[in-house]
């Protein structure tokens, strides 16, 4: 899936600490930022001199490559440290308004970033590897399950805060198998998806009978 990032609909992290970007919270400590959706932390190939921690909100971590593709590597949710390093593996974008905090304790050290990207890479590889789509989306939506905030409309119902290409992208399918796959479970009453952007986990203990099958074969 290409990826062709708008300049003009994404703002740097960096620029928006500026007094025309990100509105310090009313709290004691003031290093604490509002970030909204849709901005860029910091580019791939970027410096990042210390670290990020993320109190609120979810961030995509993007590895960019030479022929215009993209894999989503890994997401930060609230409680993740973003490791610093001289030279970011990845561009940090943020998917939802988020509150964060620069750590300037934990300083830009090789082969910190790097490491933090590959290791996220090697767990995707051992989930995902040689499994089909309904193992795979099994296994992301049980990993993602805690991390989703809570519908403040609908009871029962949590936020996908993850738009369906990047589910596509970062569990190695089409967006058009990620949707097939999200509707056969609303058919067999694992899930149910009230709106495009809600989910209701109905059977869990499913769910994780399919995500530790080891081998593609049909669902009992």
């Amino acid at each position: 899936m290409l990826l062709t990032p708008d300049d003009s609909q994404h703002r740097n992290f960096s620029e928006s600490l500026g007094a025309r970007g990100l509105a310090r919270t009313r709290v004691r400590d003031p290093r604490i930022r509002f970030v909204p959706g849709n901005v860029v932390l910091f580019w791939q190939d970027e410096h990042l001199p210390h670290a990020i921690e993320v109190i609120d909100g979810a961030i995509r971590a993007v590895r960019l490559w030479s022929d215009g593709t993209r894999q989503i590597v890994t997401f930060f949710w609230p409680g993740s440290i973003i490791a610093p390093a001289a030279l970011q593996r990845y561009t940090a974008e943020t998917l939802t308004r988020c509150t964060l905090r620069p750590r300037e304790d934990i300083v830009a050290r090789e082969p910190g970033g790097t490491d933090q990207a590959l290791q996220a890479s090697l767990r995707l590889l051992a989930a995902t590897g040689k499994k089909s789509a309904t193992i795979r989306m099994a296994w992301f939506l049980l990993q993602i399950r805690e991390h989703l905030p809570r519908d403040p409309v609908l009871s029962n119902a949590s936020r996908i805060v993850i738009p369906r290409n990047d589910i596509a992208d970062y569990l190695g399918m089409t967006l058009e198998t990620a949707c097939r796959t999200l509707a056969a479970f609303r058919a067999q009453g694992l899930i149910d998806l009230p709106t495009r952007k809600t989910i209701c986990y109905l059977n869990i203990p499913r769910l994780l009978r399919i995500a530790s099958l080891q081998a593609e074969g049909t669902i009992a």
